[in-house]
């Protein structure tokens, strides 16, 4: 897999459904420390909906029918991840209307429209213990892979190391956002959970784009 068309975004999204459901006690149990305990259903919930939903619509523009997807999604889960969640399909969406395949230099130009989306959205910025922190080491990781010609699913094996890393970082990190802010100094310590759903939906896209090259 070096493009992406409607046949490979469903199995991404198939994928991304998979790693939800595998994550979703620990990703509740996260949550549950510091929010309101709904980050695993809500995820689950939200990508089992776009992924049921693809079927249903015949767009050959990919940017047209991922931002349909993400409208869905924000009608489905309107909670704070789902509409972050929905703000980057819809974002990035934007940056591919008018192509019927996507390559990597177009993945990466919508994963930065995606940061700047959540950024605006959330009122936030990286190093504010939020989903930003895996987002945005993810997508700036896949642009020193395309830089150095690496294939896609190599590429965004390193998208998911970075956000791996990017998870890690926010332990040291201090909660000023939603619920979790009420705990100030206390959130020191913990991962943030919005980062961790974030790192969980780029692991699901390395491995269909893993698994995908496994069957060529």
């Amino acid at each position: 897999m070096e493009t992406i068309k409607k046949e490979e975004l469903k199995k991404i999204l198939v994928s991304i459904t998979a790693t939800m459901e595998k994550t979703k006690e620990e990703l509740i149990a996260l949550d549950a420390a510091m929010g309101d305990g709904d980050l695993g259903l809500t995820m689950c919930k939200g990508f089992q909906t776009v992924t049921a939903e693809i079927d249903k619509i015949n767009e050959p523009d990919m940017g047209n029918l991922i931002m349909k997807l993400g409208m869905k999604m924000n009608s489905e889960v309107p909670s704070t991840m789902g509409t972050l969640v929905s703000t980057c399909f819809i974002k990035g969406g934007l940056k591919a209307k008018g192509k019927t395949e996507l390559h990597l230099a177009d993945l990466v130009e919508m994963g930065r429209a995606a940061v700047q989306g959540v950024m605006e959205r959330g009122q936030s910025k990286v190093g504010d213990k939020t989903m930003l922190d895996a987002l945005h080491p993810a997508v700036e990781a896949l642009a020193v892979a395309a830089e150095a010609g690496k294939s896609l699913a190599g590429a965004q094996q390193s998208a998911y190391q970075a956000a791996v890393e990017g998870v890690e970082k926010t332990k040291i990190m201090k909660s000023v956002h939603g619920r979790a802010a009420y705990y100030s100094e206390n959130s020191i310590g913990r991962q943030d959970p919005g980062a961790t759903a974030m790192m969980y939906i780029i692991k699901g896209i390395a491995n269909a784009c893993a698994k995908a090259n496994s069957t060529l």
